[in-house]
């Protein structure tokens, strides 16, 4: 057997702990599907559609570290594109392989006119296409160049944690080459990081009131650990953002909440406005958390993307792993550390609590112990609302940590925020890019990366997206559990468009606003999902999730709450 180009990428990937392929086979790439699926320990995921791939492979890096995609050239590409965006704005390292036109092609379109497989009439569209959203991205045409720009890729999106793209056409895939020969460089200069740390250190020790951020990097660089040694040494309060949740145990004393922007609790967002100093260590904010870290910028140290930014001044240069090691160094070294005031973190309400009243029980308090017995859910007396829903999510999959809750852009993303969770690395969502329905396929990638069993939480229009994710789950045996929030409306559009719906009985929502009402469980049943049960209260959805947890395999849950429902804080 003749070792290609195409063997030579997934070596490399498997080297990696990399797996797997997802995606969509075509002509341009069936031979990096042909040596995925000879490579022993290494699969081929064939998912139902090409943004069920990105997503996929998006979801598979963020455990894992590292994920490869491909799917055909153009007509595939193109619509992978928006997974990857998504990608690189949240430190997700996937490497897009791309079976490519040849020089000939290219060559004769441009001559005559006669445009190629899936082209657009013009020579390099996937290439001008995936640049911004990529940071590597080229197209190489010589085999003697491509084991160099086969590993630059990959080491660039492990060390940058960050989406690649790499164009290799069709007829170079499957030429002969040498194997792999010694490891990837994947060496990053210190840059400022000594120098940064001591600033840092000394930056905390002279305010009175700072406020520490731990980013989504600490998680993606695999730096918990040290995080959590700085945290310990300086007493200083932290934070993470939705993107971040579990990065480090939520019920560690100093920590003080998620902060989801301008739904975060009051008390948490008091204190990022009042703090005189933020070190921001590898977080990336969204327009939810404009108003409150923009007048925030010229008090705030941000380490970010490779970068280190003091105070609103020019970005320098250093090692994000580095600086949190002389971070770790320094706090050693230092004596007299300040101790933030602490008494506790903010928790959510009990299960069985009467509804959330805005921040009334947002009050510090010591966060309930994992093994104590959770209370008794009562039924709601006129159908579920996002409180009560989230009330059994909580129950059930927060404090179990053995379970993955992976949360789509929809209204309930702020009831997500606020539920109390028990383990490290259990949480997901697309919290800063918001493309509705990554959650769904995202998890066939968690499921398929064996680290924690995915439950996914996803309204109705963010399912009716990758709905066909389904069939993959159910062809792959994953085990899964997807629970559908059916309430007949896009919701979050609703609300930030008109919410007068929400309070007004007698109020229409937008006639935009109004989706499909599917029958879901009959659609999981065609698409290969034999679990399935629908629950309209507390208790329905208790013994829905409990029996789909006794069992391995795929399950989806519908979840009827009502339309005018809002979750707490809203």
């Amino acid at each position: 057997m003749v070792y290609t180009v195409a063997n030579y990428i997934i070596d490399r990937l498997k080297k990696q702990q990399a797996d797997a392929l997802f995606g969509v086979p075509s002509v341009y790439c069936a031979d990096l599907y042909d040596a995925a699926e000879s490579t022993p320990g290494f699969s081929a995921i064939v998912t139902s559609s090409d943004l069920e791939a990105g997503y996929a492979a998006d979801g598979y890096a963020r455990i894992r570290g590292l994920a490869a995609v491909a799917v055909s050239y153009g007509v595939g590409t193109l619509s992978l594109v928006n997974a990857i965006a998504g990608a690189f704005v949240e430190r997700s390292p996937v490497v897009v392989i791309n079976g490519g036109p040849s020089e000939r092609n290219i060559s004769d379109q441009t001559s005559t006119g006669v445009v190629y497989s899936h082209s657009m009439g013009r020579a390099h569209t996937d290439l001008d296409v995936f640049r911004p959203v990529t940071a590597f991205c080229e197209r190489v045409t010589t085999l003697a160049a491509v084991p160099a720009k086969i590993d630059q890729a990959i080491s660039t999106a492990i060390t940058r944690k960050l989406p690649v793209y790499l164009e290799i056409p069709q007829g170079v895939l499957a030429s002969a080459c040498a194997p792999p020969a010694g490891k990837l460089n994947l060496t990053v200069p210190a840059g400022v990081a000594a120098k940064s740390a001591k600033a840092i250190v000394q930056a905390i020790k002279a305010a009175k009131a700072p406020v520490l951020i731990v980013g989504v990097e600490v998680q993606r660089y695999g730096i918990a650990t040290t995080m959590l040694s700085v945290i310990d040494k300086l007493k200083i309060p932290w934070t993470t953002t939705l993107l971040e949740r579990t990065v480090l145990l939520e019920a560690h004393p100093q920590f003080i909440g998620v902060f989801n922007g301008e739904k975060a609790p009051s008390p948490l967002k008091a204190a990022i406005s009042g703090a005189d100093l933020i070190v921001s260590l590898g977080a990336v904010f969204g327009s939810g958390h404009a108003s409150i870290m923009i007048p925030q910028h010229k008090k705030t140290i941000r380490v970010w993307d490779g970068n280190i930014y003091s105070f609103g001044g020019a970005a320098e240069q250093l090692s994000f792993t580095e600086l949190l090691a002389q971070l770790d160094k320094n706090t050693m070294m230092e004596t007299g550390q300040p101790t933030a005031p602490q008494s506790g973190p903010y928790r959510v309400r009990e299960q069985g609590e009467a509804a959330w009243d805005g921040d009334r029980d947002l009050v510090p308090q010591p966060p309930r112990a994992p093994s104590e017995p959770a209370p008794v859910i009562a039924s709601a007396a006129n159908g579920m609302t996002y409180d009560d829903l989230f009330r059994v999510v909580e129950q059930l999959a927060g404090l179990d940590p053995s379970y993955l809750t992976i949360a789509d852009t929809f209204l309930g993303i702020y009831s997500a925020a606020r539920i109390q969770m028990s383990g490290q690395d259990c949480f997901m969502a697309n919290a800063i890019w918001a493309s509705i329905g990554h959650s769904v396929a995202a998890a066939v990638g968690a499921a398929v990366a064996k680290r924690k069993r995915p439950l996914v939480i996803c309204g109705d229009g963010g399912f009716q997206m990758t709905a066909q994710s389904l069939s993959t789950m159910a062809r792959l045996k994953l085990n899964v559990i997807v629970l559908i929030v059916d309430n007949g409306l896009y919701g979050y559009e609703q609300y930030l468009l008109d919410r007068r719906y929400y309070s007004d009985p007698k109020h229409d929502p937008l006639p935009f606003s109004v989706i499909s009402r599917w029958d879901y469980l009959e659609l999981a049943r065609g698409m290969g999902i034999a679990q399935v049960a629908k629950a309209n209260t507390m208790p329905e959805l208790k013994a829905a999730i409990t029996a789909a947890k006794a069992q391995p395999g795929s399950a989806v849950i519908q979840a009827i709450v009502q339309s005018r429902s809002l979750p707490v804080g809203l």
